[in-house]
């Protein structure tokens, strides 16, 4: 009974790691173009579901990556991620004039994207929303799952890239205030400074108005939510003695 606990024990490690990806580092920046090209054929670039916009006159191409063969021998660290990012980057198409855009150059992992919305304002008619993330919040010199990720938004040619809801936070959740042009979004706040995001933390809620190009506001601030974890002690934890 003891040896088929570690032979099951054994099958569960191996598999776990099979299906985790590594994403490999290369240490050597004074590569030339073939050295490099070489490292590149070891990727598949995977342009994945085409999202048509604006009365099939525009699509985005989604750009996700995965590694086919293994490490590079330009590369002596690699680090494990909950995967490889949902996408790193977007291609806008103008079907009609034949031209591509990339959303950005920097340095992101996209987990998720939004487009054609119904019962939206104007501008949100006219954009996209992303959850996506580009700040290595812990330091560790890696952008991972372990990294906050925000909302932001571009109009739906791919410009006007740019982020709403607070850097340093996680990005939970977001609605759209039906028949308008707001987003009520909860984040994670690291409010304990341990670099993670998890229960813990405090939980923001927030307004923005892409009407006024005002910048988001605290739906509850700091006074107000303590108020209300106050009359939760009041009302819930402490010992009712009335009879």
């Amino acid at each position: 009974m003891k040896l088929l606990s570690i032979i099951m024990l054994t099958l569960v490690i191996l598999s776990c790691n099979k299906r985790q990806d590594r994403i490999q580092v290369i240490e050597d920046k004074n590569l030339n173009q073939k050295q490099i090209d070489s490292i590149l054929d070891e990727y598949n670039f995977v342009y994945s579901r085409v999202v048509f916009i604006d009365s099939l006159e525009k699509a985005i191409l989604p750009v996700s990556t995965q590694n086919s063969r293994g490490g590079s021998r330009y590369s002596k660290k690699s680090y494990y991620a909950d995967s490889y990012p949902s996408y790193w980057n977007l291609i806008f198409y103008d079907i009609n004039e034949g031209k591509t855009k990339l959303l950005t150059e920097k340095k992101f992992r996209i987990s998720d994207f939004t487009t054609n919305f119904k019962n939206v304002g104007p501008i949100l008619k006219k954009s996209v929303l992303y959850k996506a993330g580009d700040t290595d919040y812990n330091q560790d010199k890696k952008l991972t799952y372990l990294d906050p990720e925000q909302l932001f938004i571009s109009d739906i040619d791919g410009n006007k890239f740019s982020r709403l809801s607070p850097a340093n936070e996680s990005l939970t959740e977001y609605e759209i205030v039906p028949n308008t042009d707001k987003i009520i979004f909860r984040t994670l706040r690291d409010s304990n400074g341990d670099k993670k995001f998890d229960e813990k933390d405090e939980k923001i809620w927030y307004l923005i108005d892409l009407s006024t190009e005002s910048k988001a506001i605290e739906i509850l601030g700091p006074e107000k939510r303590k108020k209300i974890e106050n009359l939760y002690f009041k009302q819930w934890l402490v010992k009712n003695n009335q009879k």
